[in-house]
């Protein structure tokens, strides 16, 4: 049994070993820690005679998925990719970057979850459910491609739920959403409307009304 790698523009890792005399490799990509673990385990299967399964998500770890995932020309593309960029960050840093994808289950996820309500924002406030919510939303997003495009045997995140969101906002109405919403009132409310634009009271009250 050893390692090779192959000279090419990013390094690449394959392990070589035989079962019942019948030869066998495995690319297991530009990971080397990657490799000897999954050397390590074939060893260990051979050593018990158990079947060696060559599962995709037993060789995968999280910062491998990540880094491929954003190099996607689709996700490249998106807008929004260094918000991606940004999310998956997050996990890979307060999960590990090394974590196998065969490790990661909904109790990681729940962990990870556990982990961000305790932190506090650079603004100095607890970390949003909402913020939470994008930065598993993108990993499930990654973990789902995974899938589609080979680079992963199976989906472990499918049951993972999200947190509930606080999706209240507060905030002053221009003067033209204003003039859109007076417009829009009945007769009778209009007066109060209007009272609590220019005193200003809460519309959140107003809102009831309409």
């Amino acid at each position: 049994m050893w390692i090779q790698h192959h000279k090419a523009p990013h390094k690449t890792y394959w392990i070589d070993y035989r079962v019942h005399g019948r030869r066998k490799r495995e690319r297991i990509g530009s990971s080397k820690t990657s490799a000897e673990n999954r050397l390590r385990e074939v060893q260990t299967q051979r050593t018990e005679n158990r079947y060696i399964d060559s599962n995709k998500n037993a060789k995968a770890i999280l910062r491998e998925l990540c880094d491929w995932y954003l190099n996607l020309s689709e996700i490249k593309q998106k807008r929004s990719y260094k918000n991606i960029k940004i999310c998956l960050n997050n996990i890979c840093e307060r999960l590990g970057n090394n974590l196998f994808l065969s490790q990661l289950t909904p109790a990681t996820i729940e962990k990870y979850k556990n982990i961000r309500l305790s932190e506090i924002s650079y603004c100095g406030v607890p970390i949003k459910p909402a913020t939470i919510n994008r930065d598993i939303a993108n990993l499930k997003a990654a973990v789902n491609k995974g899938v589609y495009y080979n680079f992963l045997d199976s989906n472990p995140l499918q049951h993972v739920s999200m947190l509930e969101e606080d999706n209240v906002r507060e905030r002053v109405l221009s003067y033209h959403e204003f003039q859109k919403l007076y417009e829009c009132c009945l007769d009778y409310p209009k007066p109060i409307v209007m009272t609590a634009y220019y005193l200003p009271m809460s519309l959140l009250i107003v809102a009831g009304l309409i």
